[in-house]
């Protein structure tokens, strides 16, 4: 997650004046690295960043030093164990035990964050070759193929959305659309979430939308008497700048996490108001802040389930898909997923919203703010130009060339000999169109992108896919997903209806500590050798436990969304862990319900 800002002992009122000061900004928030050596040098620690001006590597998070010695240690100490042969695997391919040893470290060190999770993904690179799996140049393959580039391509084009602030244009619109009555105003956060981070990362989603439900909030908050500028409880601020700039390419948001400094609400210090009515109104507006930042956080995380290009684990899958998958069983690309993923996420998001409308929005009834707000928001970023035009057109065509590509459906993919045409020279043809459309005027210098605009690409999450697929290749060369096959019997004999629902809840349990990216690249090969030693149809497995892997809503450090929604300061950890509980079972029961009906006419199996 982002790394928060927190005041050493004795500069309490240094931190309430910055606190009044970006209050007060009548030009907006300042400089966001400048904020940050401020702080620095008024004796404010920076959690996550080298406070001596160098680039030391940052400690492993909530891990002590004897901690992350063990955890160091322990990794290669259970690979030698398995490749020496001093743990027996009695496998016909004496690769499989080496295999499994890697697997295991990798697990270990991805599990304890050991290593930075990208680093970590990097040592099929070493270790394979070394071990006769596979030679260095097959290894290598498997970090950049066609799904990568279909991910990298959706990144670059989702930077020029970010850059012209698109998202806030359609997201203000929305909320005007909806009106700003609490349950319709809650269910326009949740919906405009989730259809951006269909296209953008989770985290840079919930990065863009939390400062806007922040902004509308402080509104509805300070008109009923509720925003506490002056609180001597410092607040959890989010300020990784470095991050924010990342995703909005050279156009600073106007409302930047940093806006969530003002959100330090506290009951105690307040004037009481005049009425027993206006008590409760008050506190009940306080509970549907909390709502609404919960909304954002969890919209970024089940929109992205909506897409192949959502999340990393859905490209996980794709990726193992296309290279091991039975075609027989079913197909998996942008398409098939749009067809699952889409009545999913919507059914998901809508029982979200009931359950957040019953516990956040009762007693809340008319307006919450007046719609003057919103319309100032949407003056204040102009008119469309140019350059918004190109891009909604570029965007527009790319997902509908994905959804008509399908050979089997006579797309025009089939156009084309051996039909090899992919997603991933969709995404990259949009990409490169972007760097040629002009931003102003016809064949001006200026164009929409410039490399600037990609120095942000996330190389950790591609990285990390890669030796996902790296790993399953290995564990199929190697002869280990064979040996799975005769030992991974225990789903047999029990009832197809309750087999996605196991599989969801193991995977949703270990994804909360776990990144879900390094959570799909565990489990999905894994997930396949079962349903393959027990007769099933492998995407009975692998669809549900993909699904599960972005069911993280219950701590804040489970995944970013939340921990951008905790550092408001509007959430305690045991309320996210409440809310998040109930979420994750509600997701449990859809994802078993669609995979044994939509799934089956989706996916043939």
């Amino acid at each position: 997650g982002s790394p928060s800002v927190v005041p050493t002992s004795g500069f309490g009122s240094d931190r309430r004046t910055y606190q009044r000061r970006v209050m007060d900004d009548e030009n907006g928030v300042a400089n966001e690295e400048e904020e940050v050596r401020q702080l620095l040098e008024h004796g404010v620690e920076v959690q996550g960043r080298p406070t001596d001006g160098g680039n030391a590597p940052d400690e492993p998070p909530n891990a002590k030093p004897w901690v992350w010695t063990i955890t160091l240690v322990l990794g290669p100490t259970v690979g030698v164990l398995f490749a020496s042969g001093a743990i027996p695997l009695n496998a016909e391919d004496s690769r499989a035990s080496s295999m499994l040893g890697l697997l295991l470290w990798m697990a270990i060190w991805w599990a304890s964050e050991t290593l930075p999770l990208p680093i970590t993904a990097l040592l099929p690179v070493v270790i394979m070759p070394l071990l006769g799996v596979l030679s260095s140049q097959e290894v290598a393959k498997a970090y950049m193929n066609d799904t990568q580039m279909l991910f990298l391509g959706s990144f670059i084009v989702a930077a020029a959305v970010e850059k012209l602030d698109l998202h806030r244009r359609l997201a203000i619109s929305v909320l005007l659309f909806t009106g700003t009555r609490p349950k319709y105003m809650m269910l326009g956060m949740l919906g405009i979430t989730g259809f951006v981070s269909m296209w953008i990362s989770n985290t840079a989603t919930s990065i863009l939308m939390v400062p806007l439900a922040v902004t509308t909030l402080k509104q509805i908050l300070d008109s009923s008497g509720r925003l506490n500028n002056h609180s001597s409880t410092p607040s959890r601020i989010q300020t990784d700048g470095q991050l924010q700039g990342e995703c909005q390419g050279q156009h600073a948001e106007k409302h930047t996490p940093n806006d969530m400094v003002a959100f330090e609400l506290d009951m105690h210090e307040q004037d009481p108001p005049n009425n027993l009515h206006e008590n409760l109104k008050s506190d009940r507006l306080h509970k549907f802040a909390k709502g609404t930042v919960l909304c954002v956080a969890y919209g970024s995380t089940i929109g992205g389930l909506a897409s192949l290009v959502g999340t990393g684990p859905n490209l996980v899958l794709a990726g193992y898909w296309e290279q091991h998958g039975d075609i027989a069983q079913g197909n998996i690309n942008f398409a098939s997923w749009m067809m699952f993923g889409l009545p999913f996420s919507i059914v998901f998001g809508a029982s979200v919203w009931f359950y957040f409308w019953l516990i956040f929005c009762r007693g809340l009834e008319g307006s919450v703010i007046s719609t003057d707000v919103l319309q100032a928001e949407r003056v204040s970023l102009g008119k469309l130009t140019r350059a918004h035009i190109s891009v909604i057109v570029v965007f527009a065509s790319m997902v509908l060339l994905w959804i008509t590509r399908q050979p089997s459906l006579h797309g025009w993919g089939s156009l084309f000999r051996q039909k090899t045409a992919g997603d991933g020279a969709v995404s990259v043809l949009a990409s490169i169109v972007l760097f040629i459309l002009p931003a102003k005027e016809f064949m001006g210098p200026q164009k929409i992108l410039g490399w600037e605009d990609c120095k942000s690409v996330p190389w950790d999450i591609i990285l990390l896919m890669g030796g996902g697929f790296a790993l399953s290749e290995g564990i199929i060369e190697s002869g280990l997903f064979a040996w799975l096959n005769t030992k991974l019997t225990i789903l047999e004999g029990m009832p197809i209806f309750v087999i996605p629902a196991v599989v969801s809840l193991l995977v949703s349990t270990v994804t909360e500590f776990t990144s879900n990216v390094a959570t799909s690249t565990i489990f999905v090969p894994i997930l396949a050798a079962l349903a393959d030693a027990s007769n099933l149809p492998s995407l009975l497995l692998l669809i549900p436990g993909t699904f599960a892997c972005s069911l993280s809503f219950m701590f804040p450090n489970s995944t970013p969304p939340n921990a951008v929604a905790y550092g408001t300061g509007l959430l305690h950890v045991k309320e996210m862990v409440k809310y998040g509980f109930v979420i994750n079972c509600i997701g449990i029961l859809w994802i078993s319900v669609f995979t044994l009906t939509l799934g089956r006419l989706v996916f043939g199996f």
